[in-house]
């Protein structure tokens, strides 16, 4: 009886057990709130790697295998076995944005055909749905994210501005 008091008492401040947020969802360093809300939803549009799109937001891209891919800048790490492909954003407000993978895959984020340098990156196996997030810097120009190495031919991405 005691036993379940405490644990009553405890539960309102997250501190009883692991349904109370034990997975590494809030581990990634900034908040990814809408993120998991969009890639839980169970609707995201699908597009073909080699797509453009309007604008950022959350979609699956469609990945072939790397070896038919096409990128526009060579690859950082080179062509490794799975799937990937490119999808351009053309157009994006200038700021900081951050880029989420629902599963492991390598990506470059490219401007003006030339890869950007990530400001911050984090990649975890413990939060149900998102492997990668990282955070850019972005110019008002068009914005091609290159990915390769997948495991899966269905990657979700956001592409949301940082809070």
């Amino acid at each position: 009886m005691r036993g379940v008091l405490v644990a009553l008492l405890l539960m309102p401040l997250g501190l009883a057990g692991p349904a109370a947020g034990q997975d590494g969802c809030g581990r990634f360093g900034w908040p990814l709130t809408r993120e998991i809300e969009l890639l839980s939803d169970g609707y995201m549009p699908a597009v073909d790697a080699s797509s453009w799109l309007p604008r950022e937001g959350a979609f699956t891209l469609i990945l072939a295998p790397v070896s038919s891919a096409l990128y526009l800048v060579t690859p950082e790490r080179g062509r490794d076995d799975g799937f990937g492909g490119i999808v351009t954003l053309q157009w994006i407000a200038a700021g900081r944005y951050q880029v989420t993978l629902t599963d492991d895959a390598w990506i470059d984020v490219v401007q003006d055909e030339r890869r950007l340098s990530v400001l911050a990156s984090v990649r975890r196996t413990d939060c149900p749905g998102i492997r990668l997030s990282l955070q850019v810097e972005l110019d008002s120009k068009p914005l091609t994210l290159q990915f390769g190495g997948a495991e899966v031919r269905r990657l979700g991405i956001t592409v949301l501005r940082s809070p």
